[in-house]
């Protein structure tokens, strides 16, 4: 009579964290694994950049050859290849970008701090440290369908203003799904430059 009755009560007990029990190894990429993603750039006025950058293009293709990732950036039925690291970073998390977005084992509450470089506009290069935190293990929505992923925010103070002398916290919030091995949805706030992207398409290897 008790056995029943316990087993019930464990199960009541233990169902709030069934979400935390969620744990991710990092993933094995095969050539041919693909990912394509939507992003969306938007720069405060007067503010200028040289050369190709996230806007060059408003798609992007990341593909595997040769066990290395390159970058296509995508125009109509036309694609290029492109030299954007970013790009690699936004969407396998991989370091160069904002840090090291994505760390394994991944699991509900794992944090973790990195340093990278960055460059404020009409500032020299700089080393800053990220803060980042797998806060939640929910259900998110892309271009490409929901998918079941890790909720990260990554938090940082980048320097504002003339010469980077300002200062003001810049949050990213993405969200990493195992079964795409990728980053499928980003978003930044609270900066003077805001980047947005979402999954639109992919394929992976058996």
């Amino acid at each position: 009579m008790f056995r029943p009755v316990l087993i019930a009560i464990l199960t009541l007990l233990l169902a709030p964290y069934s979400s935390s029990a969620q744990q991710a190894e990092a993933p094995v990429y095969k050539d041919g694994d693909w990912w394509r993603v939507k992003v969306n750039v938007t720069r405060p006025p007067g503010v200028s950049v040289a050369g190709i950058q996230l806007e060059s293009f408003a798609e992007y293709i990341v593909k595997f050859e040769a066990s290395q990732p390159k970058v296509l950036g995508v125009e109509g039925n036309r694609t290029q290849e492109v030299d954007l690291p970013t790009i690699i970073s936004l969407v396998l998390g991989r370091p160069g970008w904002s840090g090291d977005l994505l760390r394994f084992p991944m699991r509900v509450g794992f944090a973790w701090s990195d340093r990278f470089q960055f460059q404020p506009p009409g500032a020299q290069m700089r080393r800053e440290e990220g803060r980042y935190e797998v806060q939640a293990w929910e259900k998110t929505k892309t271009l490409k369908g929901d998918f079941d992923a890790f909720k990260l925010v990554m938090n940082m103070t980048a320097p504002t203003g003339p010469k980077g002398k300002g200062s003001a916290v810049r949050t990213r919030t993405y969200f990493y799904a195992p079964d795409v091995k990728a980053i499928v949805s980003l978003q930044t706030s609270g900066t003077d430059a805001s980047v947005a992207s979402t999954l639109i398409d992919f394929s992976l290897g058996k």
